[in-house]
């Protein structure tokens, strides 16, 4: 027995140490499979962080802090937050009313009415009665690129001290992310940077302080559950199961900053060239004793030497002591290749906050194909942006002042009809400019004749709501029968003419 334990433990040690070189041996060549893989004295292996939610538990605040002192004091970041909002929601997103049963045509009654009390509503949707629709949506839409994540609380009916701005009982409240502690985290009760969640990671309530921290008298840092069934997150997410948003200057902060400091060094260095004029040679150095300091001789007036050289036009210095001259300043400022340096840098940085560089920097040369290319390439990411805010904004939003109108009365629905069907509308998002306004109506008027776009798609193209352009046409056709204006003459072949050379002219063009 002992001598059979004895060969079991040899075994046991010849195993063990056979397979020992073997793995190690393995490990390395599974690391250097990708080059990138191997560490070096020039390249660090980066580290993970953590999940999306660890990570903005840890940047999110003082990515926030950074991205309001760039808007504050560097004008390229204000300037890529007005692009970013410019083309996501422009001057608002409006909704047209489109409700109607699956199948079926649009109910004209009911979208004039809801039309009318949207209208209405649009002066004074929230609870300051300060910003109309429009400036709430480009408010919120400011804060969610800034700051990454932004919020909102529906209020309907009888709210305690709350006066709606409309006969629609529905008002809505902006709040920053601020008043959402992001230290804020309790795991027993699976509350996670102020928001908590179910098991499957739903929001079903926002922690919210009761005042403004930042307020002047904002020390009451006591915070109140609000439902998710009322208040909403508007986060910029780019990671699964994050629950707070990251400022889109997230990537690129650094090289603004890069950029602020270097444009202010140039700034300084052109001041202090322009501020040199010339300088006094005094001759060789032979010329002075070697006893007294420098020696030479100067000016004296009332026992202190006096100096000065005024410059004017035509000035003649007749005062030089000898062997003195006058020599003007070479300098090097402005540095010619500062703009080409800036161009790179902010071109890598629109990339980053996802602006055209053409925006960024307003520097618009190029042919016409290269703006029109890049303005086709970078209006595909103000969609993606404009349908986020709408999913997470506009529609909710939406949805809360029709249910708030039956509820109060003002509209009745229909037998059959749920809130879904009454909800149904069209938003008309901002409009891609046009670079050569020619070109594209030749080309959308041909689109709609050829019976590829209806011409409702063609009119929400240009910003607006078909409705309005048809009664504004059959008001322009009911003054003209009145009045009865002389129409100019124009025939067929001019207008032929006129067809066939704006054809040619397509054609050659690039």
């Amino acid at each position: 027995m002992a001598s059979a334990s004895i060969a079991r433990q040899r075994l046991l040690t010849i195993t063990a140490e056979d397979r020992a070189p073997r793995t190690l041996a393995a490990a390395p060549v599974e690391a250097r499979a990708h080059e990138v893989t191997r560490p070096s004295r020039s390249r660090k292996l980066a580290r993970d962080w953590g999940s999306g939610g660890a990570i903005a538990g840890m940047d999110a605040r003082q990515l926030r802090d950074q991205a309001r002192h760039l808007e504050r004091d560097l004008d390229l970041a204000d300037n890529a937050l007005n692009v970013l909002v410019q083309n996501t929601v422009g001057s608002g997103i409006d909704v047209l009313a489109s409700p109607r049963l699956p199948g079926q045509a649009i109910n004209r009654d009911l979208a004039l009415q809801l039309d009318d009390l949207w209208d209405e509503w649009w002066d004074r949707p929230e609870v300051t009665q300060t910003h109309d629709y429009g400036a709430c949506q480009q408010l919120l839409a400011r804060s969610w690129f800034r700051d990454g994540d932004v919020f909102y609380q529906d209020l309907i009916g009888f709210v305690p001290g709350l006066a709606h701005g409309s006969v629609v009982p529905y008002s809505i409240e902006m709040l920053e992310a601020d008043l959402v502690p992001l230290e804020f985290s309790d795991p027993s009760r699976n509350i996670l940077q102020g928001v908590e969640r179910n098991a499957w990671g739903r929001p079903v309530a926002f922690h919210v302080y009761k005042q403004h921290p930042g307020d002047p008298f904002g020390n009451r840092l006591e915070t109140k559950r609000v439902s998710a069934d009322f208040m909403h997150c508007i986060a910029n997410l780019s990671r699964l199961h994050q629950v707070r948003g990251l400022s889109v200057f997230a990537s690129s902060m650094s090289r603004f900053e890069d950029v602020k400091d270097y444009e202010e060094s140039e700034r300084i260095a052109a001041k202090v060239a322009a501020s040199m004029t010339f300088q006094i040679k005094k001759g060789e150095g032979s010329m002075f004793g070697g006893g007294d300091g420098l020696g030479g001789r100067v000016l004296m007036q009332d026992g202190a030497p006096v100096r000065e050289l005024r410059m004017a036009p035509g000035a003649i210095f007749d005062d030089l002591l000898p062997g003195e001259s006058i020599e003007s300043l070479g300098t090097d400022r402005p540095n010619p290749n500062a703009a080409t340096w800036r161009k790179e840098q902010l071109r890598a940085a629109a990339g980053g906050i996802g602006v055209s560089y053409s925006s960024l920097s307003l520097d618009y040369n190029g042919t016409y194909s290269a703006q029109r290319q890049e303005l086709v390439e970078k209006w595909g990411s103000y969609l993606m942006l404009a349908e986020r805010f709408i999913a997470m904004s506009i529609r909710p939003q939406r949805q809360r002042f029709i249910e708030a109108c039956v509820l109060a009365g003002k509209v009745k629905l229909p037998r059959g009809w749920t809130l879904r069907h009454l909800a149904a509308s069209t938003y008309v998002r901002p409009v891609m400019p046009w670079i050569d306004p020619l070109k594209e109506a030749y080309a959308k008027g041909e689109a709609e004749d050829r019976g590829w776009v209806s011409p409702q798609q063609n009119i929400l193209q240009y910003g607006n709501n078909p409705t309005d352009v048809l009664r504004q046409r059959e008001d322009w056709q009911q003054q003209a029968a009145e009045i009865a204006p002389t129409a100019p003459h124009t025939s067929a072949e001019a207008r032929a003419q006129v067809l066939g050379s704006l054809t040619r002219d397509l054609s050659r063009s690039e």
